[in-house]
């Protein structure tokens, strides 16, 4: 089962997924994951990255540019989800070894608490 397979499954992600606002979240699963992109999916993935095509290869990383209110975090989520059900790590895992998905994000600048971490280092 890949990721677009499992959102579109009802028993899976599909009840989180209404409507046609996901469609470019879906040609950026699709190039990610190396699935082959439909028409309009393609359309969408040079529109948003200037390349002529994907590769088939799919990615190991992306950088996402979104504004607020994108669902950049709730696609992460699913993306993280699918990996740890579906994604087999066995040949990366030691004998009893458990594996973990790790979801690591920031809600404001970097940099913005670093003045508040000085003082409180600096004390009183």
């Amino acid at each position: 089962m890949n990721i677009l397979e499992a959102i579109a499954d009802p028993k899976l992600f599909g009840p989180h997924f209404r409507g046609s606002s996901w469609s470019a979240w879906y040609a950026f699963l699709a190039a990610m994951f190396g699935l082959g992109l439909s028409d309009a999916e393609a359309e969408v993935f040079r529109a948003c990255t200037g390349r002529a095509a994907a590769p088939s290869g799919g990615f190991s990383e992306a950088w996402l540019v979104c504004g607020r209110r994108a669902g950049k975090s709730f696609i992460l989520a699913v993306i993280a989800v699918f990996l740890a059900c579906f994604h087999d790590y066995r040949r990366y895992l030691g004998p009893g070894e458990r594996g973990t998905v790790m979801v690591i994000a920031t809600d404001r600048h970097p940099g913005a608490d670093a003045g508040f971490r000085d003082a409180v280092d600096a004390g009183p």
